[in-house]
């Protein structure tokens, strides 16, 4: 009688384990930048996001290269050198009854790339992307923090700015300023004038809404076909709470109906008159953003 009791919690049990072992260690930069010259410091630290039995202590392992190097919640580069640069990565485990090994692990994180530049200057820009309209600090920064003379910073190899100060605050971002940046720094020690160009720094730039993208598919459903369009689009903002997103599908130009929150639209039993040219398009209005989508061509088949 007790079976059935045992094998259900023996479930639970083990859909709780599975869900653990699903998730995924995550590394962040605690200290420093992950582009530094070298004899620079910079932290790392392996973490697992929403943990929810933090009494529970996860133990973690790092890894340079995918070869382990380290057994800490933190990675420290106290003098960093060249030969360190690399991509890094963790994993956290810990002990349970829940996993027939006794250890829970975590899926691997995703590698963060650590540059350690050997040369005189080197270019801060923003490790992750940008967004359109917001504004962007690109430091020049020289080994010893010494003060330039002059800076000149590129873009994809064209001269952008030219000033005394190592700041460069490039305002309003639009998809143009997307690129390759550098700069080039001249200063002066004991009377004599010295140059160097920084290495290439990667950013990109984000649109607040992204066109969106149609798919239409047609589905055989107890003998009767359905048409399901799905809008697929992504908004990108800095705010925690979730903005919402309205949905419009069209038929030939035409509306199908009323905006929705939904991203997906179904026509049930579609006939040959339902082949046309579908579209889509989304709004925020709270940002006063609005993107349509391609016209997609379908063609129903005729019923037998």
């Amino acid at each position: 009688m007790h079976l059935p009791v045992c094998l259900l919690v023996f479930s639970l049990f083990q859909s709780w384990a599975n869900a653990h072992n699903h998730r995924k260690a995550v590394v962040q930069v605690a200290e420093g930048r992950p582009h530094l010259l070298s004899g620079g410091f910079l932290r790392l630290v392996c973490h697992v996001p929403q943990d929810a039995d933090p009494d529970s202590p996860w133990m973690f392992e790092w890894f340079y290269n995918g070869r382990s190097v380290s057994l800490s919640t933190t990675y420290t580069f106290w003098e960093a050198r060249v030969l360190q640069s690399g991509n890094y990565t963790c994993t956290g485990s810990r002990e349970s009854v829940l996993d027939r090994t006794g250890i829970l692990r975590t899926q691997i994180s995703d590698p963060l790339w650590v540059e350690i530049d050997g040369g005189w200057v080197i270019l801060k820009a923003p490790s992750k992307p940008m967004i359109m309209e917001e504004s962007m600090d690109l430091t020049c920064h020289i080994r010893g923090n010494r003060s330039p003379q002059e800076v000149v910073f590129y873009l994809d190899g064209r001269e952008v700015g030219r000033q005394g100060r190592s700041t460069l605050t490039v305002h309003n971002l639009t998809s143009e300023d997307a690129g390759q940046y550098s700069c080039k720094a001249t200063w002066e020690e004991k009377g004599f004038y010295h140059s160097s160009v920084s290495t290439g720094v990667p950013v990109s730039i984000l649109e607040i809404l992204e066109t969106p993208l149609l798919l239409a598919e047609l589905h055989l459903v107890r003998r009767k076909m359905n048409l399901q369009l799905t809008c697929r689009t992504q908004l990108n903002t800095r705010e925690e709470t979730s903005t919402p997103i309205l949905h419009y599908f069209m038929k030939n130009g035409r509306l199908l109906g009323p905006a929705s929150s939904q991203n997906a639209f179904t026509i049930r039993d579609v006939s040959k008159g339902d082949s046309a040219r579908y579209s889509c398009s989304v709004a925020v209005p709270a940002l006063g953003e609005r993107k349509g989508s391609y016209e997609v061509e379908v063609a129903v088949p005729w019923k037998r």
